[in-house]
């Protein structure tokens, strides 16, 4: 399945070049800045969300439960049934 998407993929890219180089010297210099004006952009409020990020505990694989003070991890807290549930 991966060969035809890559195939139309780099064939919708080859076309896509040869638009823009179809296009005059000036053209292609705006559009080129509009894109790295929208990179910077996009970046940017990346950036400012990532500043509330606060990372997740490093929680333990099963086998090292034990040794966890040790490594520095959080051991796994089992989930509670929600109400009503039975297993």
């Amino acid at each position: 399945m991966i060969g035809p998407v890559a195939r139309t993929d780099a064939a919708v890219a080859r076309a896509g070049g040869q638009v823009f180089r179809a296009l005059p010297g000036q053209v292609q210099l705006a559009l080129l800045a509009l894109g790295v004006l929208i990179a910077i952009s996009a970046c940017s409020v990346a950036w400012l969300d990532y500043q509330s990020y606060t990372p997740s505990p490093n929680v333990c694989r099963h086998d090292q439960v034990t040794q966890a003070a040790a490594l520095g991890c959080v051991p796994p807290q089992p989930i509670p049934a929600p109400a009503g549930f039975e297993r």
